[in-house]
């Protein structure tokens, strides 16, 4: 599709991936207890973390990004909509293979 193919900044080739970030269990500490502090970062505190942890800034913003989602996903479907799906049996958004 159309976002498939994104070029940021210096056009880099698609191909490019940044290898997986591999967090030190204090880098994982202090992020988690941001996290718990807000799940939201404002600019100011995700520029903050980056200097303190010596990480890039994308990379604590994919983290808290990875980090709700998981969130999300272990609380399961909260919406009135959903749990009614699911009562009826249309809802089956698996994110997990059995």
């Amino acid at each position: 599709g159309p976002r498939s193919r994104k070029m940021k900044r210096k056009e880099k080739k698609a191909d490019e991936k940044r290898p997986r970030t591999a967090f030190t269990p204090e880098q994982l500490h202090r992020l988690k207890l941001e996290f718990d502090v807000g799940k939201y970062l404002t600019e100011e505190r995700r520029q903050a973390l980056a200097k303190e942890l010596a990480l890039n800034e994308s990379q604590i913003k994919i983290w808290f990004q990875n980090k709700r989602a998981k969130m999300k996903k272990v609380s399961g479907p909260k919406n009135p909509l959903a749990l009614q799906l699911m009562a009826e049996g249309l809802y089956n958004h698996q994110t997990h293979k059995d």
